[in-house]
């Protein structure tokens, strides 16, 4: 009898529990796709319709799911297409009476679809408007893409004619007011073997990227807070050791620059190597991982980085947050703001773009690319009395100083690339406070980006087509 009361009492703190965590967060839980591992922490349950008879849906993932994803996946559903979340997410679909019909999960790079009940534990209980149960499905690795899951989730229930409500979408767009925690990094951050720190960590929005919008991550060796753009400087060694990482709220990575003092290229870009996971931008902050799943062979150099971070991030400036595309004439008007918001993000961007053309180039990642003929880096023309130079071969990027203010170092700039051939590509931005210039000559283009230094200027260009075989790295 002692023996019963111990196992109901058990029972009982057990269940506890799963309350106690449905409080806190709506789901807990892994799902594997292939060899990554994903933390989930969020998710929906509602009630649909498929082929016919009614179905409980479950859709857990790392990011919280905002009405107008709910809205648009259950239209889809309608029209008998595949739903979208965001990534990675899993998807469980039952029978109203709790049997298990099949489990999709999708990431970034991998999606497996209509996984049966065929070794899985699974339980649904419908209990105050709200889905309470779990799935475990042990990993078969004979399968072509390896998969388990092991989730227990405690969720909302929205009825077929209901929705989630408009201020989830709109929490999830803005985040509101940036939380007051103090930014924090651990971990390792390892280059040829030798170690270096991250002491620093902070996040902000960025311009868009892909029509989504932009979170850039940086983590330094020194204190980079009371800048105000400091990811330009960090990638020419400013703040020692850095991780400068460009990503979505869901938490997928589309740029990466790495500046180690181990490594004899000390700025690279390896955006194909490094995923956030877990990762989540919620309640004013940003916090998760970011590693490389142990080390990774770049242009002949092995790296690697695991790190834990939380930081705080606010509601999304309206500059950044994702429009309908303006007119012409309107994106071409200058502005202060933009520009200088635009410099350090432009590069970014600039940088995620030459990484993805690389990794989906023939030539294997430690391969040199055949330089263009014609114009070298050092005979390009520049202000008549620039210094200072930095060349960054690996990525093509250099920098130098002029004792002229902005304006006139665009104006001298601009004369001087004029008379080596180099035409517009498209409208300039010019404020006193940054500039962006972009050029081209025949195959080869630059992109040019001024701000003020010291009563003079900084001027920092990224360039395509250009021989840089004299450049030191």
């Amino acid at each position: 009898m002692i023996k019963k009361s111990i196992f109901w009492l058990t029972t009982i703190i057990v269940l506890g529990a799963g309350a106690l965590f449905a409080q806190d967060k709506p789901a807990q839980g892994t799902v594997t796709l292939s060899k990554k591992t994903w933390q989930l922490s969020q998710g929906v349950a509602y009630e649909t319709t498929v082929d016919g008879e009614d179905r409980i849906i479950i859709v857990l993932s790392n990011q919280p799911i905002t009405a107008q994803a709910l809205k648009a996946a259950r239209a889809a559903e309608k029209k008998g297409e595949f739903p979208e979340f965001k990534k990675p997410n899993l998807r469980i679909e039952f029978k109203k009476s709790g049997e298990l019909i099949q489990w999709n999960g999708t990431d970034n790079n991998t999606s497996v679809a209509g996984v049966t009940g065929e070794g899985a534990k699974t339980e649904l209980k419908v209990e105050n408007g709200r889905a309470i149960g779990k799935l475990s499905h042990p990993l078969d690795p004979s399968q072509m893409i390896p998969r388990s899951a092991d989730v227990k989730f405690n969720v909302a229930l929205m009825k077929a004619n209901e929705d989630l409500p408009a201020s989830a979408s709109t929490a999830q767009k803005t985040g509101g007011p940036a939380a007051n925690v103090k930014p924090t990094v651990t971990g390792t951050f390892t280059g040829n073997g030798k170690d270096a720190k991250l002491n620093y960590v902070s996040a902000r929005w960025t311009e868009p990227f892909d029509n989504k919008p932009g979170i850039l991550l940086l983590f330094t060796e020194k204190d980079h807070s009371k800048a105000r753009k400091p990811d330009n400087d960090a990638m020419f060694g400013h703040y020692g050791n850095a991780l400068i990482i460009s990503l979505h709220e869901d938490g997928s990575i589309y740029s990466c620059q790495v500046v180690h003092n181990g490594m004899k290229n000390k700025g690279f870009s390896s955006s194909g190597s490094i995923e956030a996971t877990p990762f989540t931008y919620e309640n004013g902050k940003v916090e998760g991982e970011i590693t490389t799943n142990g080390d990774v062979d770049t242009f002949g150099e092995k790296w690697g980085v695991k790190l834990k971070f939380v930081a705080p991030l606010g509601e999304i400036p309206k500059e950044y947050q994702v429009a309908e595309e303006k007119p012409a004439a309107e994106q071409s008007k200058p502005n202060s703001d933009d520009a200088d918001g635009e410099m350090a993000t432009a590069m970014a961007n600039a940088m995620a773009m030459k990484s993805k053309a690389s990794n989906s180039s023939k030539s294997g990642p430690g391969e040199a690319r055949p330089a263009a003929p014609g114009l070298n880096i050092k005979d390009l023309a520049l202000t008549k009395d620039a210094s200072d130079f930095e060349y960054k071969a690996l990525v093509e990027m250099m920098s130098c100083k002029s004792k002229l203010p902005v304006k006139a170092a665009c104006a001298d700039l601009a004369k001087n690339l004029k008379g080596q051939g180099w035409i517009s590509d498209g409208s300039d931005l010019i404020t006193s406070k940054s500039s962006i210039l972009k050029r081209k000559r025949g195959p080869a283009s630059l992109t040019i980006f001024v701000k003020p230094d010291d009563g003079g200027s900084k001027i920092d260009i990224t360039t395509e087509g250009l021989d840089w075989e004299k450049a030191e790295n």
